[in-house]
């Protein structure tokens, strides 16, 4: 049957002339395969947020782990969430702002809320991470949410202000550990 599909044609959106592309991604997707890569997602305020995530970032790939990174204010939502649909795990950092999460990162939340990822049945790990001032709760609040939509939080990272080295090189170990799970993982 699926040999007879020569197009796909959705009343908004692209339409697909090698149907079995969209076919196999919406497949792969719903059941969950992911593959051995990490996608970091960020917002930043005065660039410390932006620091530990190339930071994570440096040591994910130091053990051979394929990294997306995006920063949300330049990037495409859809583009975000097809690499974490594909992905073993989300790094999502944000400075504290309120005393929650940085609210660009609150539509990003809506989003991955929406797309169900408990229903698969497969914990993608996660870490939360950013920057505070005077008060924290943006790491952690963020990781409730992702817990609460079938995301496994390895870690939850925050520093005061300006990351220092050693916070850096925490950072890097955080990627390094990370990248252990998604290799042992599945």
């Amino acid at each position: 049957l699926l040999d007879k599909i020569k197009m796909i044609a959705p009343a908004h959106g692209q339409i697909w002339t090698d149907p079995m592309k969209i076919i196999e991604a919406y497949n792969d997707w719903a059941t969950g395969k992911c593959k051995d890569k990490a996608t970091i997602i960020y917002d930043t305020m005065h660039y410390s947020t932006r620091t530990m995530a190339h930071a994570l970032a440096e040591g994910l790939m130091a053990e051979d782990i394929d990294v997306s990174m995006y920063f949300i204010h330049e990037d495409e939502r859809s583009e975000m969430v097809k690499d974490i649909l594909e992905s073993k795990a989300l790094l999502l950092g944000t400075p504290t702002m309120f005393n929650g999460p940085y609210p660009s990162i609150g539509d990003l939340m809506y989003y991955l809320t929406g797309l169900s990822f408990q229903r698969t049945g497969v914990k993608r790990r996660a870490v939360t991470f950013g920057s505070k001032g005077w008060s924290g709760k943006a790491v952690d609040q963020l990781a409730e949410t992702l817990e609460q939509n079938g995301f496994q939080v390895m870690e939850k990272f925050e520093v005061d202000y300006v990351p220092t080295e050693d916070q850096l090189n925490e950072c890097f170990a955080i990627g390094q550990r990370l990248a252990k799970e998604i290799k042992d993982s599945w």
